[in-house]
């Protein structure tokens, strides 16, 4: 793999620093790489995904990346989840930050909650 996946803990503004002297100023850029996979996604994988795959939330709202860049393998996406018993062939798979196991980057957010993320890839997409 290309990034650490060791726990980690940092704000939501040390995150976005780290990204942003990474990869520039657009978070569509921004790369994660998925600990269980090892697949490297950033928020243009993830749209372009999610045009060819669209999915809602509960609530009715369409799906955007920023929703869900950094917290799931593009896999999920792209049809891991549909293809199920070991079936799916295709990029990524099925993994989840927000998962059974959590992280391993935890965020802790400006309101005092915190999200589970992957790390950022140290290889650009």
């Amino acid at each position: 793999m290309t990034a650490t996946t060791e726990h980690r803990k940092l704000t939501q503004a040390e995150l976005v620093a780290e990204a942003t002297e990474r990869f520039g100023d657009d978070p569509l850029k921004w790369a994660f790489v998925c600990p269980s996979c090892g697949d490297i996604a950033n928020g243009q994988d993830f749209s372009k995904a999610l045009t060819e795959h669209p999915r809602k939330h509960r609530s009715g709202e369409t799906v955007i990346a920023s929703d869900i860049v950094g917290q799931e393998c593009i896999g999920r996406t792209l049809g891991a989840l549909t293809k199920g018993n070991g079936k799916y062939t295709g990029r990524g798979c099925d993994w989840t930050a927000y998962g059974l196991f959590g992280g391993p980057w935890e965020i802790a957010l400006p309101n005092g909650r915190t999200m589970h993320a992957f790390p950022l890839t140290t290889t650009p997409c």
